[in-house]
């Protein structure tokens, strides 16, 4: 028995489990490789937002286009002036169905609705011609600002056989008696004296409903003139032979309101419209 006990011990040495590393050496070896695996994922987040932003400003610069916006709030049945309108870029997937883009295309327009600041014009949102707004809408007629309407006579031969239609624009000549004016010896002359009238309404007012374009002969036409045209205007309606020519949609001066005549401005009436005043204006007494 005494051989075999230096035997024993050496294997009960030998079965013996090795020591456990402590928690502070595996907290040692986890915390590095934590910190480097939220490193990475912090910079593969990084990277992924910058280059999503890198494609959206891509796509954004690629994509302007211009559009047509409102420069300050318009009023529905209000005309459209150049004043009122500007140009902007923005992106062409925002760019709204059936967007307006050239200034141009608002020549003469009307708005349908109220339009505010900013909002891109549309072409569902403006009339082409006043008397396209339904009558159920029509609050006031399209008098710009500064300006009167005023109702003349018209018949077949003073008025175009009938064809004269709101948004038309006609000239008016004058044919008068120089007794008119105390010249001697009495003659008949002939003056146009004035141009680029715009018709906005034909005839009275009707409460049936619309059924395309109104053509054919009326009794009346209401034009818009300065208040200064207008009192002129009612001399010659009492005093001479009126007759109107229709232009060439060509010939149109659209504009021809922002540019009145200087001795006859837009908001103030003359004091006294008479012979004398009349003559000075269109020379008949010179013909």
């Amino acid at each position: 028995m005494g051989e075999h006990g230096p035997a024993r011990g050496t294997a009960l040495s030998m079965a013996l489990p090795l020591p456990l590393p402590t928690a502070g050496r595996q907290a040692r070896i986890r915390t590095p490789l934590f910190l480097l695996g939220v490193a990475m994922a912090l910079l593969a987040f990084i990277a992924m937002f910058a280059f999503g932003i890198l494609f959206a400003n891509r796509g954004l610069s690629g994509g302007q286009v211009t559009a047509v916006v409102a420069a300050q709030d318009i009023q529905a049945r209000e005309p459209i002036t150049a004043s009122m309108l500007t140009v902007a870029h923005i992106p062409q997937a925002q760019l709204a169905p059936h967007a307006i883009v050239n200034l141009s295309d608002l020549d003469g327009a009307t708005a349908l609705v109220s339009i505010f600041k900013g909002q891109t014009i549309t072409t569902n949102v403006v009339v082409s011609n006043p008397d396209e707004i339904p009558a159920t809408q029509l609050a006031y007629l399209p008098i710009p600002q500064g300006y009167v309407a005023i109702t003349i006579p018209t018949g077949e031969l003073q008025g175009v056989g009938g064809y004269i239609t709101p948004g038309d624009y006609i000239n008016v000549i004058a044919t008068a008696n120089t007794d008119l004016f105390f010249s001697r010896p009495s003659r008949f002359t002939v003056r146009t004296v004035f141009t680029d009238v715009r018709v906005i309404r034909v005839g009275p007012p009707s409460v049936a409903p619309k059924q395309g374009q109104a053509v054919g002969v009326t009794g009346s036409l209401t034009v818009v003139l300065s208040q200064c045209d207008a009192a002129y205007l009612e001399w010659l309606l009492s005093n001479v032979t009126l007759k109107y020519v229709l232009l060439n949609y060509h010939d149109y001066a659209t504009d021809s309101m922002s540019h009145p005549d200087p001795a006859c401005p837009p908001t103030q009436a003359p004091p006294v419209v008479g012979p004398a005043a009349v003559d000075a204006r269109w020379n008949f007494t010179k013909g």
